[in-house]
C-alpha cells in the first residue's frame, strides 16, 4: 500500500492510522499462526491476567513473512521512511482494564506499534483507546487520571476505532492509550518498528532498544527466510550486536 499524504499528516498530527479491513483476507491464517505459537510455546492462557509472548512473529516462519507483505511494508516504509529497523514483536491476551499510559517517551527517533486485534472489539468490550496527538505532550508511564483531572479513566477524552478482525492501527508509541472492559481474552499481534538510526545519539538509542546480544533477538528463522527487502530492516539492529 501506499499512503495517501494526508494519512501521513494525520499520522504526525494525530499519532495514529485506523486501517479498516487492511488485512481481512489474511485473518484465517493469521488467527492460526497465533495460536500454533503460543501452544508451541507451552503457554495456557487461564483467564486471570494477562498473558504476553515477545519475540511474536520471530517462532513462525509464515508469521515473518508479514514484513514481506506490501500493506505491511507499505505501510511501515509510508511512516518511517523505506529503511526502518525492525524492532520486535509481540502476542498478547488480555484481560479487564489497563491504565492510561504511552509505550515510551522522549526517544530521538519515531517508534510505532502496527496492532491487528483478532476478536470483535468496541468500546464497551476492550477496543483500543487513544488519546489524538497525546504523543506531542511528553507524558510518561501510568496515569492516575483521578489525581491529574479529577476524572475517572473512562472520562478522557479519546477515539475508540471499533475493531472487526483484519482491522489494523498503527500508532506512535509515545501516544496515550488504553483499552477498558472486555472479556478475559482478547488476542492481539503487534509489530514494533522504528525509523532508520543515523547520527550517534540515534544509534546509541537503538543499543539501548536492543537486547544485549543476536542471540536474543531470536531471528533464525526471520533472518534464515529473509527476502532482500526484509533484510534491510534487519540489518542495522544486526550490525550493532555482537
Amino acid at each position: 500500500m501506499v499512503l495517501s499524504r494526508g494519512q501521513k499528516r494525520f499520522f504526525d498530527d494525530f499519532g495514529y492510522l485506523a486501517l479498516p479491513g487492511l488485512m481481512r483476507d489474511e485473518v484465517a491464517w493469521i488467527v492460526e499462526e497465533f495460536e500454533n505459537v503460543f501452544e508451541k510455546a507451552g503457554i495456557v492462557h487461564d483467564g486471570t491476567s494477562r498473558t504476553s509472548l515477545g519475540c511474536f512473529i520471530e517462532r513462525s516462519e509464515r508469521l515473518c513473512a508479514l514484513l514481506d507483505n506490501a500493506r505491511v511494508d507499505g505501510l511501515l516504509s509510508g511512516l518511517l521512511g523505506a529503511d526502518y529497523n525492525y524492532l520486535g514483536s509481540g502476542g498478547e491476551m488480555y484481560v479487564g482494564d489497563s491504565l492510561w499510559h504511552p509505550d515510551c517517551h522522549g526517544d530521538p527517533v519515531v517508534q510505532v506499534k502496527w496492532a491487528m486485534y483478532l476478536d470483535p472489539l468496541s468500546r464497551d468490550s476492550g477496543a483500543l483507546r487513544l488519546v489524538p496527538g497525546s504523543h506531542r505532550q511528553g507524558w510518561q508511564g501510568n496515569l492516575d487520571t483521578r489525581a491529574l483531572w479529577d476524572i475517572g479513566m473512562e472520562e478522557v477524552p479519546c477515539v475508540v476505532p471499533d475493531n472487526q478482525p483484519g482491522d489494523v492501527i498503527v500508532f506512535n508509541q509515545m501516544t496515550l492509550h488504553n483499552a477498558l472492559g472486555g472479556g478475559n481474552r482478547r488476542r492481539m499481534l503487534n509489530i514494533l518498528a522504528c525509523s532508520a538510526c543515523r547520527t550517534e545519539t540515534e544509534q546509541a538509542f537503538l543499543m539501548r532498544r536492543l537486547p544485549a546480544s543476536r542471540e536474543e533477538l531470536h531471528w533464525d528463522i526471520m533472518r534464515g527466510t529473509a527476502t532482500a527487502g526484509r533484510m534491510r530492516h534487519l540489518e542495522q539492529p544486526w550490525s550493532l550486536l555482537s
